[in-house]
């Protein structure tokens, strides 16, 4: 799998999970995203669209909701006047996909309480699910003004910067995010996977093992902390790492290959052509090529250290860790 693709598909999930292949140890994974941020550039100065207004573009089987119209209420009530609990109704309608009434909720706390910063995210992460990323700018910039110490905001800033192919800014919001909250298990993720981007596998080994130690069942950050294990060349460290990967998620295709991979660099020959096999058995398309071509590269290996009396040591040797 390419980069670009790798970083494609990781995006995807970090947007709606906020905010993770590695063959060769050459992609990094896609920044993730806890839910309840979002990610745009803040733009300092610009307030959010007026929010009577509703939205253009009306979710597909969606009815648009007005303001005054909160599900759940009969047309025309008064809903309680919590912002809380209003904040959390909408995130709610947005995890369920339903971006207009969630708009809806969220612009309905605006009139009433135009400095609440949930409210202003809520409507960026909405506006972000539909492509539309210079109105959730607008959002996260005022989400930004009123609560500069929200680590979830740069941290989704950091994302819609990835998005634009901008890896260092995007290296500079996760860091800020980090800063702000060294306990953030996201933001080291998203730190580690801009890193492996530079192919800064030093940096991106200590942002994904924080990640790790502090969100262990994180499948993505294990094989994170794997590729960039596997970048500074220490194989048996990175296997431990897909190892850790396959007992949270068997069969997870893109750590089985890893895996081989740091066999064959432990110099661990027979297991890893064990390994390929047994991927080739299952594998299809550019995945079961891959492990084809591999097979035949350790056969080769295995044949010209048995012809030499050093490298059947060393091949021994390699063989008996």
């Amino acid at each position: 799998m390419s980069m670009q693709l790798r970083i494609g598909v990781a995006l995807a999930f970090g947007l709606w999970a906020c905010a993770r292949q590695a063959v060769k140890g050459d992609a990094p994974p896609a920044p993730a995203a806890d839910s309840g941020t979002q990610y745009v550039t803040p733009k300092i100065g610009i307030v959010s669209p007026n929010p009577a207004q509703p939205p253009q573009e009306r979710d597909s089987g969606t009815r648009y909701v007005t303001p005054n119209q909160v599900p759940g209420e009969q047309s025309g009530a008064e809903s309680p006047d919590d912002p809380r609990a209003l904040d959390a109704l909408a995130a709610s309608l947005r995890e369920e996909k339903k971006l207009d009434q969630s708009e809806a909720v969220s612009r309905r706390v605006l009139s009433r309480h135009p400095r609440d910063a949930e409210a202003h995210k809520n409507l960026a992460l909405i506006e972000a699910a539909r492509g539309r990323d210079w109105l959730a700018r607008i959002s996260l910039a005022n989400a930004r003004k009123l609560d500069p110490q929200d680590p979830a905001i740069p941290n989704a800033l950091g994302i819609l910067a990835m998005r634009r192919n901008e890896p260092a800014e995007a290296r500079e919001l996760f860091a800020e995010a980090v800063k702000l909250d060294p306990t953030d298990a996201v933001g080291w993720a998203n730190l580690g996977a801009v890193a492996l981007a530079y192919r800064d596998y030093a940096a991106a080994r200590e942002a994904y093992a924080n990640a790790a130690r502090l969100d262990p069942a994180r499948v993505e950050t294990h094989l994170g902390l794997a590729w960039a294990l596997e970048g500074a060349r220490q194989p048996a460290a990175a296997l431990a790492e897909y190892d850790k990967v396959l007992e949270l998620r068997p069969g997870q295709g893109d750590a089985l290959f890893g895996r081989a991979l740091a066999l064959k660099a432990d110099n661990q020959l027979a297991a890893a052509k064990q390994a390929f096999e047994q991927l080739a058995a299952q594998a299809g398309g550019s995945r079961l090529a891959e492990a084809r071509a591999q097979i035949a590269s350790i056969d080769l290996r295995m044949r010209s250290a048995s012809r030499s009396p050093t490298g059947a040591a060393a091949g021994a040797a390699g063989e008996s860790k």
